[in-house]
């Protein structure tokens, strides 16, 4: 098993955020799943991600107790998630940043298309 070489910071409460959701789909299925989008075919569909990245990241959600997966015990297996209460205090935080893409998007998408040093001014 892979072991980390830089101790996590403990001591701050965006190193255990970023050490926790860092992950490119992280936030992105959380606002999904809260949409009721709850199967990962459909998250798969929505997000147009790989599935085993996916997977990855959503088991990762589960085991820090953000979402719940729910196994249906079926002739065809089907399984489900859905957040917890700590997932669920991400909503306010996610919408936040939807917002703020939202506002910032001319500037945020020239970024995109911009050559690496040349610095854009954000609005606020």
């Amino acid at each position: 098993m892979y072991k980390k070489k830089i101790p996590i910071r403990m001591d701050c409460g965006l190193h255990l955020f970023k050490e926790l959701l860092n992950g490119k789909w992280k936030l992105m299925l959380i606002y999904y799943i809260s949409e009721e989008i709850k199967r990962p075919g459909a998250l798969q569909k929505t997000i147009a991600v790989d599935r085993r990245v996916m997977t990855k990241q959503l088991d990762e959600l589960v085991q820090h107790g953000f979402v719940d997966k729910i196994t249906f015990d079926t002739k065809i297996p089907k399984v489900e998630y859905q957040l917890t209460d700590l997932g669920m205090s991400l909503l306010p935080l996610i919408s936040s940043l939807e917002r703020w893409g939202e506002n910032n998007r001319a500037v945020l998408e020239a970024a995109l298309h911009e050559k690496p040093g040349i610095s854009i001014p954000l609005l606020r």
